[in-house]
């Protein structure tokens, strides 16, 4: 991470709300990895001042997805640049095709559970509950992981989940700001159902 927020002096934070919708914004790769972005036009998506625009810059910098680009503007890493460790990339390696695999063993009956159990993240959202949120997202795909034929890797995916959640989505939830990409449980369900296998491994 190389742009970070000072708290000397007691400097203020800037409004969840701000720093959610941002995250979302680079998460939804509306800013394009690579290329510097003026500070001013971040003012402009948010609609607020440079100055608070770049106060939310600096605290959304603790997810480590920026850095400075000059004195005016910032750049979003690229996804191979930040600095994983080495849970994550595993999880990364193991989770898309275990969850292909699930996918392609779902029967009409697990159709039904798991657009149940997607509807209950999408409620949790609509009602900003993170906690709830999260365990709906945990309950949904330990369900589908569960439909894998290999026990011992459906388990090892469920427990790299718990292990590398994260946890900067509870200002989206709770800001009412979370963008579709980060909950795409209905999706799923809707491309499972169509036997569209290898767009269920790509989300």
């Amino acid at each position: 991470m190389q742009m970070k927020a000072s708290n000397g002096g007691g400097t203020p934070r800037p409004p969840a709300h701000l720093v959610g919708r941002l995250r979302m914004i680079v998460v939804d790769g509306i800013l394009a990895p690579g290329h510097p972005v003026p500070i001013t036009r971040i003012a402009e998506m948010l609609r607020i001042d440079d100055d608070l625009a770049l106060q939310v810059l600096m605290e959304l910098g603790r997810d480590g997805f920026l850095e400075r680009a000059g004195d005016d503007a910032v750049r979003v890493l690229a996804l191979t640049e930040t600095q994983g460790d080495e849970i994550v990339q595993i999880r990364r390696l193991l989770e898309p095709p275990a969850i292909r695999t699930a996918a392609e063993n779902a029967r009409a009956v697990d159709l039904i559970t798991l657009r149940h159990l997607a509807g209950r993240v999408d409620e949790a959202v609509a009602s900003r509950d993170y906690i709830a949120f999260r365990r709906a997202d945990d309950a949904f795909n330990a369900t589908l992981l569960s439909l894998h034929p290999n026990t011992e890797l459906a388990r090892l995916c469920t427990e790299l989940r718990l292990r590398t959640a994260y946890d900067g989505l509870r200002v989206p939830v709770e800001h009412g700001v979370l963008s579709d990409m980060m909950r795409p449980h209905a999706r799923i369900v809707d491309l499972i159902e169509a036997a569209d296998f290898a767009a269920v491994e790509g989300l």
